[in-house]
């Protein structure tokens, strides 16, 4: 079951369905780089004096998702956030931590843990939304002791569970008698009324915790929390969704006079700019750890462009992406969605003639190998790994 955004919630179902998966391996090396950087100090888990901020970003799940990384705007799991938390909480140097969130949301399963561990963290909880702090990732931020929204373009809220469903014509789902709830008929009202059930049931609890977190009643949550729709940080604030907007930077007033800083040469002479190698010399473990996070994100971004590739038939693609150094955007992504498509009904036609398929399937192979030798060369030379 989904709390999320309902936008971000479709692209990642209309990937599942045009088959853009990662293979099992690609899966289990992201799970295990994940598992290995919790392991020595936890990814989202950051120290600035004596705050500590945990970085909420992207689709949340129980589990690592690659797929929810790619097309998610990232990948945050709660365990890590469980993780953080307890981290910060025992540090003795830290007297405040921020969840610092930008996220549609993410799954049902694992989210009350994640409630549990705030509510139970013994020092004080500030939630900034960034951007986006919808469905679990707004319960996680009602648990706080205050929400801010970063500016008054902030959405918050999409309080509400969904389920989707695809009918499959060819499907005959029977159960025993006793059991007519296990596999509803999802096409005739009775069946809708048993999924609405159970839905209604786990929304129930979900804006109970919403409710807790916000010192609130169930009854307000559901009629002036949008109703399942995200709202602007002013009308949020209105509500009281959130406690306060972070005021706009004041703007830029040129002096009469002229005004010495460090950065113009002023008499701050231990003020200066940290290049690499001064870095690299006085604090070679934030060097090492910062070229190893950019070698992470490098070694996603080029993976996400061969599954895409992969996946969809458009290896050209992904190869002119890779080169040069492009992201997985909202642009490619609809064009590594729609080569898929477009493959999908060409492989259905070709099934209709055995022997167009067999010519065109041979075809299909010679030209997919070269794409894939080619950017498995360019990938073993940017990063230093073998592409698999």
């Amino acid at each position: 079951m989904w709390l999320l955004e309902a936008s971000v919630r479709k692209t990642i179902e209309q990937a599942e369905k045009a088959g853009f998966m990662p293979s099992a391996e690609q899966q289990h090396q992201f799970e295990a780089r994940v598992s290995a950087e919790c392991g020595v100090g936890s990814r989202i888990l950051t120290m600035a004096g004596r705050s500590a901020e945990v970085s909420i970003k992207g689709v949340i799940t129980k589990a690592p998702s690659f797929l929810a990384m790619i097309f998610g705007g990232g990948n945050t799991t709660y365990p890590e956030i469980i993780a953080a938390l307890a981290e910060a909480d025992r540090d003795d140097s830290v007297e405040d931590i921020t969840l610092a969130i930008d996220s549609p949301g993410g799954h049902f399963d694992g989210l009350f843990d994640a409630l549990a561990a705030i509510q139970s963290t013994n020092k004080p909880v500030k939630a900034v939304i960034s951007n986006l702090g919808a469905s679990a990732a707004y319960a996680l931020a009602s648990q706080a002791d205050e929400i801010i929204a970063s500016n008054r373009a902030t959405r918050v809220g999409s309080v509400g569970v969904v389920a989707t469903f695809y009918n499959d014509e060819n499907e005959i789902s029977i159960t025993s008698t006793n059991a007519p709830k296990k596999r509803p008929d999802i096409t005739t009202e009775e069946g809708k009324a048993m999924v609405r059930e159970e839905l209604d049931a786990m929304h129930e609890i979900f804006v109970d915790a919403i409710a807790e977190g916000r010192n609130s009643t169930v009854e307000k949550i559901n009629a002036e929390f949008g109703q399942g729709a995200t709202l602007l940080a002013d009308e949020a604030l209105k509500r009281g969704m959130i406690d306060a907007v972070a005021e706009r930077p004041l703007k830029v007033v040129k002096s009469t006079t002229s005004t010495t800083t460090a950065r113009s040469g002023g008499n701050k002479p231990e003020a200066g700019y940290m290049d690499l190698k001064t870095l690299k010399a006085q604090h070679p473990d934030v060097y090492t750890a910062a070229v190893q996070e950019g070698v992470d994100q490098e070694r996603d971004r080029v993976t996400a462009h061969l599954i895409m590739g992969e996946k969809s038939g458009a290896m050209a693609t992904a190869s002119d992406a890779i080169k040069n150094g492009t992201g997985m955007t909202a642009t490619l992504q609809a064009t590594y969605l729609t080569a898929g498509m477009n493959r999908s009904d060409v492989q259905t036609r070709q099934e209709e003639d055995a022997s167009a398929s067999a010519a065109d399937n041979a075809t299909a192979s010679d030209t997919g190998a070269d794409a894939s030798d080619s950017v498995a060369s360019l990938v073993e030379s940017r990063l230093g790994v073998t592409a698999e």
